[in-house]
């Protein structure tokens, strides 16, 4: 197996250090897991760098980091949510795009196409292939869960420190979640062509 591929892997275990470390009453062991997380959202870029410099792209690695990103994300959405961080509507949406569009992904790989190739329409490029809308979608996820995984650790040395950041990490889980509806729509329009009589 490929670098690449195991730096991507190793993202599983660490992810679910990170949510284990939420769960202990320990502030100095609540930041280390914040900085276990932000190790956890380097290797994202990382596992892709590695990759193409040594020319180790392939289809494999493309699904596995779609899979790890996706388990990642849904995963400390549940996690946050269960802390009771966050609305249980907001990991339901993160679940149902999930399974949506990558539904319409494996079809149009099954056709030949990326899931960043099967984008034809030019909104579309942007919203969801654009390297601009994809670092800002990426640092939008980064920060809430930063925030939040911050927050509770904060927590353990002053509850209060829930009511205080609670609106401004409401608006920002909305951010997150406009964004990953707004970057889902474009896939479902440009995807139904892989559904048409003779395309499916």
């Amino acid at each position: 197996m490929s670098l690449a591929n195991l730096i991507t892997l190793a993202r599983l275990p660490l992810l679910l250090t990170v949510v284990a470390l939420l769960f202990v009453p320990n502030f100095a062991v609540r930041l280390a897991g914040l900085g276990l997380l932000i190790i956890l959202f380097l290797l994202d870029w990382f596992d892709g760098y590695v990759a193409r410099l040594r020319d180790e792209v392939t289809e494999l690695g493309a699904v596995l980091d779609i899979a790890l990103d996706r388990s990642v994300e849904n995963i400390l959405w549940i996690t946050f949510m269960y802390l009771g961080l966050v609305p249980l509507w907001v990991p339901i949406v993160f679940l149902l795009r999930s399974f949506v569009i990558d539904g319409i992904r494996g079809v149009a790989l099954v056709r030949g196409h990326s899931g960043f190739g099967m984008m034809h329409s030019a909104l579309g490029r942007f919203l969801v292939a654009s390297r601009f809308m994809r670092a800002l979608y990426g640092l939008a996820k980064s920060v809430i869960f930063g925030l939040l995984y911050l927050t509770w650790a904060l927590a353990l040395k002053d509850p209060d420190i829930l009511i205080t950041l609670h609106p401004l990490n409401q608006a920002l889980i909305f951010f997150t979640t406009g964004l990953c509806i707004i970057r889902g729509i474009p896939v479902i329009q440009d995807g139904r062509i892989f559904f048409r009589s003779g395309k499916a």
